[in-house]
């Protein structure tokens, strides 16, 4: 892996824990089309897909780790409330 890399006439350092993320899907819902992105950007990112979290879970992983025994109840009350 490299540490910088040559961008436009520049050595740019890079971080190894930071990402780019490219989505082409506007906020509103009265948008029905999508654009499809240009090939030459397109090989330079990888396809992901996002689904909406589980904030029951995740509390009751969260409360679990932190001692309580009844995480699934907690979670449940505070995830709803």
């Amino acid at each position: 892996k490299k540490d910088s890399v040559h961008l436009l006439g520049n050595d740019v350092k890079v971080n190894a824990n930071a990402g780019i993320f490219v989505t082409l899907n506007p906020a509103s819902k009265d948008y029905k089309g999508r654009s499809e992105l240009p090939a030459n950007l397109k090989a330079l990112f990888r396809p992901i897909a996002m689904s909406k979290p589980d904030n029951v879970c995740i509390a009751d992983v969260t409360l679990l780790a932190d001692g309580f025994s009844e995480g699934k109840i907690l979670s449940q009350k505070l995830v709803l409330a």
